[in-house]
């Protein structure tokens, strides 16, 4: 259980959060979204103490985090960035980077975990294919996927996952999100993401807004707020999206277009 009691952070003088209240329960999947600046960032920093808040406290299982070795605390903690960096190395060895001696079997359940086991199954060397500098010829999805494995191999209680499916077509999202919450359920797992089909597999989504949680609910609870933030985003990204189908389907349908 991660518990987040009245949390204020400021820096020079500037609110980054405010008044934060959660309660999140282990086999929960919690989507965190806001513009830039809402708060994001520091939120997923402050659960892994690279610094503490001015007031208010975090706790896991009713301990605070500031009575938690450090080195505990961060073995208990992983995260997935958005920047997905790879190294010249084997893929079990780039996979476990973090997690040296993790056997084979752990890393193949990670990367079955990310959708990125049959790609590797594909490979003539399979896990001791050697990558390229930064990954190589690796599609930005295979990339994305392999840090996935990489965060969920650490085996953690806690699992940060920044924009997660951003590169990944729709179908291998949900099947690599259906995994993700059968795996998480005795952990916490929090995704940081603006993507709809990522929100709505979330057991409960924050909305921040500077520094503020100005909306906190289910995908159905939160669209029933005809004038809600969440809302108002989602109608606008479908609307975005529909019209640029329709913008790519008359392109497609217009004479001449293939030279």
């Amino acid at each position: 259980m991660l518990e987040i009691k009245n949390l204020h952070v400021e820096v020079e003088n500037k609110k980054i959060l405010s008044g934060i209240n959660l309660h999140i329960k282990a086999g929960e999947m919690h989507a965190i979204m806001g513009l830039n600046g809402s708060g994001k960032s520091t939120l997923m920093a402050l659960l892994s103490r690279l610094f503490d808040p001015d007031t208010g406290h975090i706790s896991v299982n009713d301990i605070d985090l500031r009575n938690i070795e450090l080195d505990s605390l961060r073995g208990n903690v992983s995260i997935a960035l958005q920047e997905n960096i790879l190294f010249a190395m084997s893929l079990r060895d780039n996979i476990r980077y973090v997690v040296p001696e993790a056997d084979d079997d752990q890393v193949w359940q990670a990367a079955r975990i990310a959708c990125v086991d049959e790609y590797i199954s594909s490979l003539p060397e399979g896990l001791d294919t050697v990558l390229g500098d930064r990954g190589g010829k690796l599609s930005t999805g295979q990339r994305q996927r392999l840090s996935i494995a990489r965060a969920i191999v650490r085996d953690a209680s806690i699992l940060i996952l920044d924009e997660p499916t951003a590169a990944l077509d729709a179908q291998t999202e949900q099947k690599v999100l259906n995994q993700l919450a059968e795996w998480g359920r005795n952990r916490i797992i929090l995704l940081i993401t603006h993507r709809i089909s990522t929100i709505q597999k979330a057991d409960q989504i924050l909305y921040l807004d500077q520094g503020r949680i100005i909306e906190n609910g289910t995908h159905e609870q939160l669209m029933s707020d005809s004038d809600g933030r969440y809302r108002r985003f989602v109608d606008t990204e479908m609307t975005l999206g529909s019209k640029s189908s329709s913008e790519g389907k008359d392109r497609n349908d217009s004479p001449g277009d293939d030279g």
